[in-house]
């Protein structure tokens, strides 16, 4: 006979209490649940959404920089920018390297290495999962390393800097395939932010004109500087949804809209601009010169057709950028201007009447003594004419016009051609040369003053003064920005006095004139060379000069203004062998490209003849 079990009084209570305490613990899941789900749920989402939602600029499409013609010289395309959270990166390596380590904590041994490696042939446990993943994550550094041309570790090396922040570039204006690449690795914590990179399509040819942009897409040099805010735009804010990777999910709301940068058009027209910064950079070579500059003016309209400098700079090029080829110096750069500015010393003459233009000039014995201080010729070319006086250069011939005028005059004249003062033709950085108070002027001054020492000017001054004499007297603010009509000019000498010294230039590029590299096939050219000693250490030095040229064509009906600079050239010595040819090849085109009629072909020259002294003027 059986006996009967009897339940213990005593397990019969702790289950009891076990379920009793399920329960309990399940009711207060519930109550929190509801709690929460009630009286917590705008706060629980807004926790949610600061770990998901963000809040992110949207760049603007900067504005284009184009030419007259509408060509463009800056544009923007769509780039990748890299960047990442180090410490989700970070930590995520350090769990899979902890994890991985334990896989090879248990096979020791070769024989137990390769048990390891069949396992991952047969059956991935979680260890092994992340060892797999541990190698695909190095393999992905590695990947980024190359993709962004680093040495091996120094990705790894970097996030370890970065260790602390929450958001690091891993690399900026990325191609879009390169930043795609990337992110097709899905590693943790890497995400992309889409930008705009700046390219230049005319690249060194016109690095001074439009400068370009630093790494933010903010204007640092030329028209990008000057013109950055109407270019730049402004950028918008969006709320987006992320994942836990950083990965975009959607757009929520835009919080502020984007406004595209507004396009700038300048007077340059590529093409001049183009054959100009050839001509000049072969020429630099040639001399073994240090420097040079060329500047194409509209006399008419006072638009800047072409400005280049030697040497230059490829803004698309960052990683060879060297900040001291960044300066323009066509427009930053003062110096003295030497024998370029004896036309506007007779044409200061002239207006004040001193002199007029048949007048001759003795210039015997070939010097002038100011006390310690000489001027002199190579040799005494007696008396001359005023053509004759540009046409060898004449120091004491200048000297002695200049010493035939006040100070004053002579101040006021130089003044209203541009001479001390800021051009404002739209550049950063213009400088204003320098022109002292006349009440400050001795005889020395003066006579200096009239060969083109003692004052200094930058290369588009010089350029810019001698427009009037091809628009009638009549000064042209000078830019660089494309015009839709002409600005008003300024009446600074007298048509008769701009035609006069224009006839009086033409001596200049004739044979046996100082200029005669500067003749045009078909075209009449008026000009004056200079060649200018550098002042250095208190004392001017006879082996560090500068060269100039600039001339004005057609004479017949003027209509551009092209000057040219060489800074110490090691060949040829002066104005007419070293910066005279360089003009020639310039003007010669440019006339060309503007369909500008020849004056100089023998079926015109008397027709020319027929109809001087030509009006004309600014339009």
């Amino acid at each position: 006979m059986k006996r009967k079990q009897l339940k213990s009084p005593v397990f019969q209570g702790r289950r009891l209490f076990l379920m009793l305490a399920l329960l309990v613990v399940i009711g207060i899941l519930m109550l929190r649940a509801a709690w929460l789900e009630i009286f917590q749920q705008e706060w629980l989402q807004q926790q949610a959404d600061k770990r998901q939602m963000r809040v992110v600029t949207v760049p603007a499409y900067r504005g284009m920089i184009t030419d007259r013609n509408g060509e463009p010289m800056a544009i923007s395309s769509p780039v990748s920018s890299l960047w990442c959270n180090p410490q989700d990166l970070l930590k995520a390596q350090e769990d899979l390297r902890h994890q991985a380590a334990q896989v090879m904590g248990d096979a020791p041994s070769a024989q137990a290495k390769a048990a390891v490696k069949e396992a991952y042939n047969t059956a991935r446990g979680e260890r092994e999962v992340a060892a797999e993943k541990l190698a695909e994550l190095d393999e992905g550094l590695r990947h980024i390393e190359q993709e962004l041309e680093m040495q091996p570790g120094e990705l790894s090396k970097k996030l370890a800097e970065a260790s602390d922040k929450q958001f690091f570039y891993l690399g900026r204006q990325l191609s879009l395939e390169t930043a795609q690449s990337i992110l097709d690795l899905d590693l943790p914590g890497v995400a992309v932010t889409r930008e705009y990179r700046r390219y230049y399509p005319l690249a060194e040819t016109a690095g001074h004109v439009v400068g370009m942009t630093n790494i933010d897409g903010a204007g640092i040099e030329g028209i990008e500087k000057a013109r950055n805010e109407q270019l730049a735009g402004k950028r918008g804010k969006t709320r987006v949804v992320r994942d836990a990777k950083g990965k975009l999910v959607e757009s929520v709301i835009s919080m502020e809209e984007v406004q595209p940068g507004q396009d700038v058009q300048l007077s340059i027209d590529r093409r001049i601009q183009y054959l100009a910064y050839k001509e000049l950079k072969t020429q630099v070579s040639l001399l073994n010169a240090k420097a040079g500059s060329v500047v194409v003016l509209d006399a008419h309209t006072g638009e800047i057709l072409a400005m280049a400098n030697v040497p230059s700079f490829n803004p698309n090029n960052r990683k060879e950028l060297q900040a001291y080829l960044y300066r323009n110096r066509a427009v930053t750069d003062k110096s003295e201007p030497g024998s370029t500015i004896k036309p506007l010393t007779i044409a200061a003459a002239l207006e004040a009447r001193v002199i007029g233009p048949e007048v001759e000039i003795n210039t015997s014995p070939g010097y002038i003594n100011f006390g310690k201080y000489r001027v002199k010729d190579p040799r005494d070319y007696g008396s001359i004419s005023l053509p004759t006086l540009l046409a060898k250069s004449s120091n004491v011939g200048a000297s002695r016009v200049a010493l035939l005028m006040n100070a004053r005059d002579q101040w006021m004249f130089l003044s209203r051609v541009g001479f001390g003062r800021v051009p404002g033709a739209g550049f950063s950085g213009e400088t204003s040369g320098q022109l002292g108070s006349y009440t400050q002027w001795g005889k020395v001054d003066r006579a200096s003053h009239g060969y083109g020492y003692g004052l200094s000017a930058s290369l588009l001054q010089i350029t810019h003064a001698y427009a009037p004499f091809a628009a009638n007297g009549v000064l042209m603010p000078a830019t660089i920005y494309k015009l839709d009509k002409p600005n008003l000019g300024q009446q600074v000498m007298s048509p008769d006095t701009a035609r006069a010294v224009l006839r009086m230039m033409e001596a200049v590029v004739q044979k046996g004139g100082t200029g005669e590299k500067a003749m045009v096939d078909g075209y009449r050219i008026a000009g004056k060379t200079g060649t200018a000693y550098k002042y250095i250490d208190g004392k001017y030095r006879d082996d560090r000069y500068l060269t100039s040229f600039i001339g004005v064509a057609p004479a017949s009906s003027p209509r551009l203004v092209v000057a040219v600079q060489i800074d110490e050239p090691k060949i040829d010595d002066s104005g007419g062998r070293a910066s005279a040819p360089v003009f020639a090849k310039v003007m010669a085109e440019a006339l060309r490209l503007l369909d500008v009629p020849p004056d100089d072909l023998p079926n015109t020259k008397q027709a020319v003849q027929q109809s001087e002294p030509k009006t004309g003027g600014a339009t």
